[in-house]
């Protein structure tokens, strides 16, 4: 019995053994098997990496195409890699008759056409200048440079006409994408301004002649015709800056808007847009410029084309103050206002700090020919401007009020007992000059200085967690600060150009002292010193 069970023991080891042989021997040949799969998988990378670059080539044309008597295609393209132009054999497995010109192919190393690739849809813009009989594109680029491009399959079928915008491989032998065409709403703002003649004022003078040169011809079409008058085609706001040069042609804008519920229109001009250093460009950019307003117009619109800054775009020509791009320029403006001359509801308003250099012949009657200088507020018209800012309905201190503080403002701003003096021009005869504050102020400065009292306001109710009134001191510190501000850009301007920008009348400038003195410190005619006894005073 125990012979039996010793052997019944033994043969349940045995097994046991075997059972752990047998996973142990499962388990190597899975690690075995995993060994076997990342060799592999190392050796199908170790070939992929070591294989030789492919590359891609433009497809020009068909050069050889046969079979042989086993089936076998025999064929050869005439293809562009870079700028080697090669014919190249097209593998067997690559249908020859499929490849069409302007396909983008991939070459092996042997460079054997192996497939086809996407076309590149990026590349150098161009403009179709003309369409040929075969199909074929001249096409030119900023410069006015034209060269003959073929067409993408994409675009066989597609209809082209001069001035489309087309994109060309970088092989540049063929158009590949058409892109949409440039809008004038790109170059300008088109918008209908909400500014009216209520929000302006001091300018009631120059309001008035816009009227009647603007408004009358668009309201009163019948009655001008019957007297056999022309409507002007265009109207030049100049003056120092700051003084609502813009903010005129955005209320005209505004007011011929609302006439007999028509929609008016004001697009203003984009300035960097518009002048190009390559040629021809700006030239096509004033076209399309003019092409936008006679599409508004001829819906019965009244446009209003408004160029800001009008002296750097239409300068003299031939004056040599900047590349002379004036020279095709401005014959190119001039050409597009006097084809303005059918249109009944467009008119060019022009505003320019420098009227001196702006062409002539953009001036003249029947163009440019009404001028309306917007010169700087006297101490009437500021009163006026201040009042638009200082109204009612603000906190003021008590024993106060806004029209106390307007006159108080414009008061101290206009004050030329020397306590205002900010520096003392020398002209080319010798003469000298000493400029107050009151030499320099415009309607923008005005509402500046409003604005920095109202903000004061602000930060004294933050600071004192309390709603803070109005007072004189307010008042006070913003003309000091506006001053000191205005005194202090004195010392780094060009006194030449900044005397001709600001009308500081009187001759040539040649030298601009900014004064030494304080704030309030009145000065003589030599802009010394005499007496500070009005320091902070208004």
């Amino acid at each position: 019995m125990d012979d039996t069970d010793d052997v019944h023991d033994a043969l349940e080891a045995l097994a046991a053994h075997n059972d752990r042989l047998q996973a142990k021997n499962h388990a190597l040949a899975a690690a075995l098997k995993r060994a076997g799969d990342e060799l592999t998988k190392a050796k199908s990378q170790l070939e992929r990496f070591t294989q030789p670059p492919l590359t891609f080539a433009t497809m020009l044309r068909l050069h050889t195409c046969t079979t042989d008597d086993r089936g076998v295609q025999r064929a050869s393209a005439e293809v562009l890699n870079g700028t080697r132009r090669m014919i190249v054999p097209v593998a067997a497995n690559v249908p020859a008759s499929r490849l069409e010109p302007g396909m983008t192919l991939v070459l092996s190393e042997n460079l054997v056409i192996v497939s086809t690739a996407a076309s590149e849809t990026v590349g150098a813009v161009r403009t179709v200048d003309e369409v040929l009989d075969d199909g074929r594109l001249v096409v030119a680029d900023v410069s006015g440079e034209r060269r003959v491009v073929r067409r993408a399959p994409d675009l066989a079928s597609v209809h082209l006409t001069g001035a489309d915008r087309i994109v060309i491989d970088p092989s540049h032998h063929f158009a590949v994408a058409v892109l949409a065409r440039e809008e004038a709403s790109q170059l300008l703002l088109e918008e209908t301004p909400d500014v009216t003649f209520d929000d302006i004022g001091g300018l009631d003078e120059q309001i008035a002649r816009i009227r009647d040169t603007v408004q009358l011809p668009f309201e009163h079409r019948d009655l001008y015709a019957a007297f056999g008058l022309t409507p002007p085609k265009g109207v030049l706001l100049y003056g120092p800056p700051g003084n609502g040069k813009t903010l005129i042609a955005k209320a005209i804008a505004h007011e011929l808007a609302g006439r007999d519920g028509a929609h008016g229109v004001f697009l203003a001009v984009k300035g960097p847009e518009l002048l190009n250093k390559y040629v021809g460009e700006s030239e096509r950019i004033i076209r399309l410029i003019f092409d936008r307003a006679r599409e508004r117009a001829a819906r019965g619109e009244a446009v209003i084309v408004f160029i800001d800054e009008m002296d750097a775009l239409l300068r003299i020509r031939g004056s040599g103050v900047s590349s002379d791009v004036e020279t095709t320029i401005v014959p190119q403006f001039l050409a597009e206002l006097d084809g303005v001359e059918r249109l009944d509801n467009v008119i060019v308003i022009g505003a320019s700090n420098r009227v001196d250099m702006i062409d002539p012949a953009v001036l003249r009657p029947g163009r440019l020919g009404v001028k309306i200088r917007v010169d700087r507020p006297d101490e009437t018209q500021a009163l006026a401007i201040v009042a638009r800012y200082l109204t009612a309905g603000l906190p003021y201190a008590p024993g106060t009020d806004a029209a106390a503080l307007a006159h108080a403002l414009v008061d101290d701003v206009y004050r030329r007992d020397g306590a205002r003096a900010l520096a003392r021009v020398t002209f080319d005869d010798g003469a000298r000059r000493t400029l107050d504050l009151a030499d320099v102020v415009s309607g923008a400065m005005l509402r500046n200085i409003v604005d920095r009292v109202k903000t004061n306001a602000v930060k004294a109710s933050v600071r004192h967690k309390d709603m803070a009134r109005i007072d004189m001191g307010m008042v006070a510190d913003a003309v000091r600060d506006e001053y000191e501000s205005v005194r202090d850009t004195l010392g780094d301007v060009d006194a030449a150009q900044w005397a001709k920008v600001n009308a500081i009348g009187g001759g040539h400038v040649v030298e601009l002292r900014r004064l030494p003195t304080a704030y309030g410190d009145d000065v003589n005619e030599d802009g010394n010193e005499v007496d500070d006894r009005r320091k902070g005073r208004i």
